[in-house]
């Protein structure tokens, strides 16, 4: 029997017709298909943030599902379309560090990314446990295939069909390596603790690649541009200004109570 459950990560927004055309196409092939949108509002060509979106929700789906992530700026070029197959799932996306965070934690990828710029996009073998394929079986695409929209046409079709059975090994040709961007893991130094603000949610905060688990949370003072916060909050409600808690995937966040810390 096929997998049914789809999700969709994508920068297409809601206004346009392009979402409910990929999963036109998804329950043309497969009626019985479970489509769960994870985000379309991700920025325009933003496939640092789109990667983060990815990477913060594919946990918490069952390990079989087919993840289509399609924030693609370089659609229509030489940039590989591709299907990763690891222990959390199959992801098919453009070879463009969509699929960074589920690969991050591997050794190969630690390997990788000393003495690299954040962001940087570098090429990180695959660790044990996983397999990789370029998209290039064309008898899986639609047809025709535009040269604007893999979403619709390249990206959907194969996800259906991976929903029926077709095995991951028939999409096309094995890949070694796939494109991920350098989010280095926080550097300590003494008693200082040195990360990245990666991403701006929804309501302005400010989420940071240090883990709650490495801070002696009651000897903990933030800084960030100049500005000084005295311990982690349990709340958002415990102050009236900038404050520091561990959101709910375990990273430290700057937020302000009924405002924005982005803007701030």
């Amino acid at each position: 029997m096929g997998l049914f459950l789809i999700t969709l990560t994508t920068d297409f927004g809601t206004r346009d017709p392009y979402v409910a055309e990929m999963k036109g196409v998804v329950l043309q092939l497969n009626p019985q298909a479970t489509i769960v949108d994870i985000s379309h509002h991700i920025d325009p060509q933003s496939v640092a943030q789109g990667a983060f979106v990815l990477g913060s929700a594919y946990r918490y789906f069952p390990r079989d599902t087919i993840h289509v992530a399609v924030v693609d700026p370089g659609v229509g070029t030489s940039r590989r379309a591709i299907l990763l197959v690891s222990p959390d799932g199959l992801f098919l996306a453009p070879d463009n560090g969509l699929l960074t965070y589920v690969l991050r934690d591997s050794l190969e990828y630690q390997a990788v990314v000393q003495d690299r710029q954040l962001l940087e996009p570098m090429d990180v073998p695959l660790p044990s446990g996983c397999a990789a394929y370029h998209l290039s079986n064309r008898s899986l695409w639609g047809n025709p295939v535009s040269d604007t929209f893999h979403g619709r046409d390249i990206f959907a079709p194969v996800a259906a069909h991976l929903s029926l059975g077709t095995l991951p090994e028939e999409v096309g040709e094995p890949v070694a390596s796939l494109v991920c961007l350098c989010i280095p893991h926080p550097r300590q130094e003494g008693s200082t603790l040195t990360g990245h603000v990666i991403h701006v949610d929804g309501f302005g905060n400010l989420i940071t690649t240090i883990e709650g688990k490495a801070l002696a949370q009651n000897r903990v003072e933030v800084l960030l541009k100049g500005r000084r916060i005295h311990g982690v909050s349990r709340s958002y409600a415990e102050s009236a200004g900038l404050l520091a808690i561990l959101g709910s995937h375990g990273n430290l966040e700057i937020a302000v109570r009924d405002g924005s810390a982005a803007r701030e």
